[in-house]
């Protein structure tokens, strides 16, 4: 496990306290971070794939195949 130092003014040090314990806040924190970055990462990919293979179906079409797999489930 990697230990972090960080060091925080009183005011900050107040609010993080006011969600609960400082560590456990700032781990979500950074959690929430990287999955950020994973999520816009992921997104980016997306688009550039759609870029290079553009989809030939509109919207239209794409409501009618989702409606037809609604009845197909139920």
């Amino acid at each position: 496990m990697t230990v972090i130092t960080i060091r925080l003014s009183e005011k900050d040090k107040m609010a993080l306290e006011k969600h609960g314990k400082i560590s456990d806040v700032v781990r979500d924190a950074i959690q929430l971070y990287v999955n950020n970055k994973k999520s816009r990462e992921a997104l980016k990919r997306l688009k550039e794939y759609q870029k290079k293979n553009p989809i030939a179906t509109n919207s239209k079409e794409i409501l009618s195949m989702i409606r037809a797999d609604r009845d197909v489930s139920h």
